[in-house]
């Protein structure tokens, strides 16, 4: 029940503050909000102050905005009773202002996300967590530190499933000996040529990086006879932001970096799965409300003392990639609307309401059959 609780709530402040942008945006230019409501219709209660209905509705799943001629194939409902365009309407104002409307939501996406990496940095000391690195890249700012042996997967049965080796430990000594990268454990390991051996751990999930420990462990060899002990190992980085001005702009810092690793990250997928043709690497790297609600339940159950920072780190991740994801150019999406309103203001020509509308509902129609996708990928797994 904890889970769902905190799930529901991260959920319902990344769309509620996202709304709440379109809704100030939309109110500084003249247009008449007519609901702004937290969770998803049914309503169960509203009531109307000024010209706004606020309600609460069934469905507990973020929030909506509706607007005076949001819509563009209102037609009709956009018009006063005199005939004539209601000047409170969306589709009455600017091509500035619509565009002002519609990105206000991103906006407030990213000015929530950087002020949650603000109170963060503070309280971890300027620095990150560990990071799973899928990817080389370069973070623009701030230090960070590699870890090239982190346990990111266990063979069934394997020496290291015996000894208990456990996810998210890396592997820092082989009988005294340090590693620090991949290579350099296969190369330690072997100089034992398959004899046990003890393996010095820290554990990553501890964010101290204290919880060190000393594990025996009897390797067995592979089909061209040499020592493995059944894992796989991948990287990880922190971030430590030590400058006097990193500190000062931490929270716009870390914005950038998160924001450039998971867009180079989706870009290398995109290419992997081009190069493979196979659509499984960008599929496996996105997660749909499954996904992130045992993500969540996850942190609760093994995150420690400080399983509400990692929560707040990936609320203030996920606030980025919502902002990310509704700026595209794609139909339905904040971006896809934005286009038309750049068309229309660059050729000064109004699109057809009724095109317009027909590819937000294709696009909408897309999303909704790729969450669906998505959703049963993460029941599945």
């Amino acid at each position: 029940m904890t889970t769902l609780i905190i799930f529901l709530l991260i959920l319902s402040v990344l769309v509620l503050i996202h709304e709440l942008g379109h809704f100030v945006a939309a109110k500084a230019c003249g247009v008449r909000v007519e609901e702004f409501g937290w969770g998803l219709p049914p309503r169960i209660v509203g009531k109307k102050f000024g010209e706004t209905v606020y309600s609460i509705n069934l469905l507990p799943f973020g929030g909506f905005v509706k607007l005076t001629g949001e819509d563009s194939g209102e037609g009709a409902d956009a018009k006063g009773k005199n005939g004539k365009q209601d000047p409170k309407s969306f589709a009455a104002k600017t091509p500035l202002q619509r565009g002002i409307i519609l990105t206000a939501g991103v906006f407030m996406n990213v000015v929530l996300a950087v002020t949650i990496f603000y109170f963060f940095m503070f309280v971890n000391g300027f620095k990150t967590f560990q990071m799973p690195l899928i990817f080389d890249y370069d973070f623009k700012f701030g230090e960070t530190t590699k870890i090239g042996t982190v346990i990111s997967g266990i063979q069934p049965g394997s020496s290291a499933e015996k000894a208990g080796l456990t996810l998210g430990e890396a592997i820092i000594a082989v009988n005294g000996k340090g590693v620090t990268d991949i290579k350099q454990f296969k190369d330690v390991l072997g100089e034992y040529g398959g004899e046990p051996v003890q393996l010095t751990l820290t554990d990553l999930k501890d964010t101290s990086y204290t919880k060190i420990r000393d594990v025996q462990i009897s390797p067995t060899k592979d089909e061209s006879g040499k020592p493995i002990i059944g894992v796989y190992l991948g990287e990880s980085v922190s971030i430590s932001y030590k400058k006097p001005l990193d500190r000062v702009f931490v929270g716009f810092y870390h914005s950038y970096n998160v924001m450039g690793y998971s867009l180079n990250t989706l870009g290398q997928m995109i290419s992997v799965s081009f190069k493979t043709k196979d659509i499984s690497p960008v599929s496996e790297s996105v997660s749909g409300p499954v996904g992130i609600y045992n993500l969540v339940d996850m942190v609760l159950k093994y995150g420690g003392p400080n399983a509400w920072l990692t929560l707040l780190d990936y609320t203030a991740l996920m606030s980025l990639s919502l902002a990310i994801v509704n700026i595209l150019p794609f139909p339905a999406l904040d971006g896809g609307r934005v286009v038309f309103v750049l068309f229309e203001g660059v050729t000064r020509k109004k699109p057809n309401p009724k095109m317009e509308a027909a590819f937000h509902r294709l696009g909408m129609f897309f999303l909704l059959a790729f969450l669906i996708l998505i959703t049963i990928r993460d029941v599945t797994r």
